[in-house]
């Protein structure tokens, strides 16, 4: 046998030999797959909240309100008397889109005047705008055309006659935040924090991983209590977050002249939250993973489809509920809903509150997880010391105090 093929055939004995490795060839991407292949099982984005004013009170209108009711793309979760107030629904977020019917309508449609239905979209999310605009452009047209048909057989006219009559219902969209529709406008943010999570999660991961391959952590656990074990690892990696995230949006929102309404300083604070979650959840991974592969292992389950499922891009609304629960579950998702108020909408924290508390619980969370393994570690390692060592130790500890 040559070099070569003893190199091979020991690498490949190695590959399935390694519990680790072979899980990462060969179990994560069966995960992987099938996870996306759930979150994408709806194959187009539904249910968006709708809310809807109803103006002209006629049959008309009710039939325009069965059709977006009946089509899937919709979910008409309120109907209100004025457009001021479903405008404030569609800027605090209970609805995606604005359907406004006005008065007069059917009268119009009837008398061969000009006539039109608005349609209000939060385009801070690409796939809802892009989706709204086709679906309910389909939706009116196809009660327009019901309502030139029943017109021109009540008059019985057809042919070139008939044509004089078709008048029908004009479909006009206003999109709010992004109205160009542009990808630097939305991509970016995600991606931005995409990247920010995953290397801050890899950093921390690998902290006290490090350690115990180089067998060093069984003495700081002895020499230091868990408090200043978690401020001295958990600050430098939070102030390099925190760089991150200023050098990193300052040069997409200044360097690349991405336009954005909100406060900088209000990001910052969404941030602050953000890394402390990713560091506290990152913390316990350490904590708990025996060497730095294994670490890295589940920082990278975590991290990878964090983007997909944080409904930036695909609605939570419109994943099954086993996904979309675990996509609520992921500090990226909370954070990049920050972002989109802040910067996309131009919002204060007040919207945002929700997202900094569970972010907030996260934190606690994470770090509550590493301290009930670091007390197991530690009681670990005095069950193992024989009985005079222990003794020793308590009778160190007893002259501490005193």
């Amino acid at each position: 046998m040559s070099n070569f093929s003893r190199l091979f055939w020991s690498e490949w004995q190695n590959l399935f030999a390694n519990k680790t490795i072979r899980n990462v060839l060969f179990i994560v991407p069966i995960i992987y797959l099938t996870l996306f292949g759930f979150l994408y099982s709806e194959k187009k984005v539904m249910n968006i909240p709708t809310v809807m004013v109803d103006a002209d009170q006629t049959e008309l209108s009710r039939e325009l309100y069965r059709a977006f009711e009946v089509d899937q793309t919709f979910k008409i979760t309120s109907i209100v008397g004025t457009e001021e107030e479903a405008m404030r629904l569609v800027d605090k977020g209970e609805a995606n889109i604005a359907l406004i019917i006005p008065a007069e309508l059917e009268k119009n449609v009837k008398a061969g005047r000009p006539a039109e239905v608005l349609t209000v979209i939060d385009g801070s999310n690409m796939m809802i705008s892009n989706t709204a605009v086709r679906a309910a452009s389909t939706v009116v047209k196809s009660v327009s055309a019901g309502a030139t048909l029943k017109k021109m057989e009540a008059k019985g006219s057809w042919g070139e006659e008939g044509k004089n009559l078709f008048t029908g219902i004009d479909y006009r969209y206003r999109v709010l935040y992004n109205p160009t529709f542009s990808y630097m406008s939305f991509m970016v943010f995600g991606l931005t924090g995409t990247v920010l999570q995953q290397v801050l999660f890899l950093g921390i991961a690998l902290s006290v991983a490090q350690q115990k391959e180089e067998g060093t952590w069984k003495e700081t656990l002895k020499s230091h209590s868990f408090f200043a074990i978690t401020a001295s690892k958990l600050l430098p990696y939070f102030l390099a977050g925190t760089l991150n995230v200023f050098l990193g949006f300052t040069l997409l929102l200044k360097g690349f002249e991405i336009p954005y309404y909100g406060s900088t300083f209000d990001l910052m604070l969404v941030a602050t939250a953000f890394n402390l979650a990713v560091l506290a959840i990152g913390y316990a991974i350490s904590f708990f993973s025996k060497d730095q592969l294994q670490a890295t292992q589940i920082a990278m389950m975590i991290a990878v489809p964090s983007f997909m499922l944080s409904g930036f891009t695909w609605p939570l609304a419109s994943m099954p509920t086993a996904v979309a629960a675990i996509g609520k579950s992921l500090p990226l998702t909370y954070f990049l809903d920050g972002v989109r108020e802040i910067l996309s909408k131009g919002h204060d924290l007040s919207y945002v509150t929700h997202d900094l508390a569970v972010l907030g619980f996260m934190t606690l969370l994470g770090l509550f997880s590493a301290y009930v393994i670091y007390l197991l570690q530690t009681r670990k390692k005095r069950k193992s010391l024989p009985k005079r060592q222990r003794f020793s130790e308590i009778c160190r500890k007893e002259t501490l105090v005193l």
